[in-house]
């Protein structure tokens, strides 16, 4: 499983939706920190979106992408086992096996590569990157 460019592919389809929206909304720093100027729905270059509290689900085309968004220095996005997997099948349209996907992303714990979210201790399935 090519998890590290699927991660990358993944990071680089926020980034390009970033770029619209601080062109539209004239933005010249992190978007969410300017997320009361953004429609919450709305469609652009595209780009069809819903923001929803800390997330957002962005469909361009057939290609899903879901997230959530981070106000912390070292960690911008976070996402689940099925935020991830939904957008490599859409974008690859290939299907991915939760169990080998959840195994991968491990791997790039494990290896300090990706981190989990941790709250009070408590270590969620969710990632950081």
């Amino acid at each position: 499983m090519e998890i590290v460019k699927y991660i990358s592919d993944y990071e680089n389809f926020i980034i390009k939706f970033e770029n619209v929206l601080k062109e539209k909304y004239k933005i010249k720093s992190n978007v969410y920190q300017h997320i009361d100027i953004i429609k919450t729905s709305d469609s652009l270059n595209n780009y069809q979106y819903n923001f929803h509290g800390a997330g957002c689900r962005i469909t361009f085309g057939n290609i899903i992408c879901e997230y959530d968004f981070l106000l912390d220095e070292n960690s911008k996005y976070q996402f689940s086992v099925w935020k991830l997997k939904t957008f490599i099948e859409s974008l690859y349209k290939e299907k991915i096996d939760n169990i080998e996907l959840k195994s991968s992303l491990e791997n790039l714990v494990a290896k300090n590569i990706l981190k989990k979210l941790v709250i009070e201790g408590k270590v969620f399935d969710i990632y950081l990157i």
